[in-house]
């Protein structure tokens, strides 16, 4: 969906086209109250792409947007962070209003028309793609297992008691019992009843003083938010009993469940 990387833009270029997004709407969606856009780029504008598809774009100088000044970028940790909240900021700011389908950060074009030219080969796909994304919003579940106990050990009045129990903590063997794998992946699958899609994260494996943790992504109709969220809660407070921690975000725009 998108033209060669941006390490082959040609340098004699005056800019390029940066894309954040795709957004399906009848008429042109506004962007009045936009946040700002990625550093370096200009104002977040509309890219007409198909008659009720738009792009989300802004001009990016490749003084700021060259192969060579990216991938001294790449290597700013703070650099990226700041170009990736922008780009999400802009996203979802469009993602209230019309469904979107998100595009990878750093998504370049060498110009507008030839933004314009590639998507448009696409629109079969991306017709298909926004009829199966319409009236969802993902939500991200993660579960911790022994959470909760970790975090009441430092309620514990006796320092020597809170360091007993941290060393237990610490020592204890690094896969999980068998029943806290089935307790945590049985309230995945129960939230996973009333999503339309689900999508497994994979986390890095428990050690020592690391507790196993998993979650997914869930796309949820927005109609039954409230039935989502009360599911949420319930589950919750049923992990938290076993000793689980569950922590949850959203709703985001489809960002696991785009390709």
């Amino acid at each position: 969906m998108q033209d060669p990387p941006y390490r082959q833009i040609p340098k004699k270029a005056a800019g390029a086209t940066y894309v954040f997004c795709l957004v399906q709407s009848r008429r042109a969606p506004s962007l009045r109250g936009a946040p700002p856009s990625v550093p370096g780029a200009g104002a977040p504008r509309l890219l007409s792409i198909d008659r009720d598809v738009w792009a989300v774009v802004a001009d990016a100088p490749l003084d700021r947007f060259s192969g060579d000044r990216l991938q001294k970028e790449l290597q700013d940790v703070e650099a990226i962070s700041r170009h990736a909240l922008a780009h999400a900021s802009v996203v979802e700011f469009v993602f209230r209003r019309a469904p979107v389908i998100p595009l990878k950060l750093f998504t370049l074009f060498s110009s507008d028309e030839a933004a314009r030219a590639q998507l448009q080969t696409r629109r079969a796909h991306l017709a298909r793609m926004f009829a199966g994304l319409r009236g969802l919003e993902e939500w991200g579940v993660r579960i911790i297992a022994g959470q909760v106990e970790a975090e009441s050990s430092r309620a514990l009045s006796s320092g020597r008691d809170y360091l007993q129990v941290k060393k237990r903590l610490r020592d204890e063997t690094v896969a999980p019992p068998r029943a806290t794998v089935r307790a945590v992946n049985g309230a995945l699958t129960a939230l996973g009843e009333l999503a339309a899609k689900v999508r497994k994260e994979v986390f890095p494996a428990p050690g020592k003083g690391r507790p196993y943790v998993t979650g997914a992504s869930f796309l949820v109709r927005a109609t039954a938010r409230a039935r989502w969220k009360k599911k949420v809660a319930k589950t919750s407070q049923a992990l938290a009993r076993q000793g689980h921690q569950l922590e949850i975000s959203g709703p985001w725009p489809p960002y696991h469940f785009v390709s």
